[in-house]
């Protein structure tokens, strides 16, 4: 994670935004909640896929992070699961992929699969602040 942030943490446009974060990598998911946090962002955070539903289905987060590239379990058995609670429910939710490497296939494959976007580990929090505030803006009417 690079923590180099120049964008103000006071900012209002994150303020509130639910994102549900779904990693293995505990220190990863750590360090990505507090740096969301820092912007008023509420995170939950899951590190199976059964544990990330359950939050999901209770919680109804804005934003999925989901880390596609788990020893234990696939990233993309999620956002399936996820893609059609939310079709049912008639609703869209954005969702980036977190991956240790993105080629062009592997973004392809995500996109395909139902994510909006596919971020490099570590991620720039700059860069990744600012497209998930982009994202969340513009998929939620209410945060604009």
């Amino acid at each position: 994670m690079y923590v180099n942030s120049r964008l103000n943490t006071n900012s209002s446009f994150l303020q509130g935004l639910r994102v549900l974060l779904v990693d293995n990598d505990v220190n990863f998911c750590n360090s990505l909640t507090l740096m969301l946090q820092s912007y008023g962002v509420n995170v939950q955070a899951a590190f199976l896929v059964q544990q990330a539903l359950e939050i999901f289905v209770q919680w109804q987060p804005d934003v999925l992070l989901n880390g596609i590239s788990s020893s234990k379990e696939d990233g993309y058995a999620l956002i399936h699961q996820v893609r059609t609670l939310t079709g049912e429910r008639g609703k869209v939710l954005p969702a980036i992929a977190l991956t240790g490497t993105v080629t062009e296939d592997m973004y392809q494959h995500a996109l395909l699969a139902g994510f909006s976007l596919c971020f490099a580990k570590p991620v720039v929090i700059d860069d990744f602040v600012a497209v998930l505030g982009i994202l969340a803006i513009a998929n939620n009417p209410h945060l604009r």
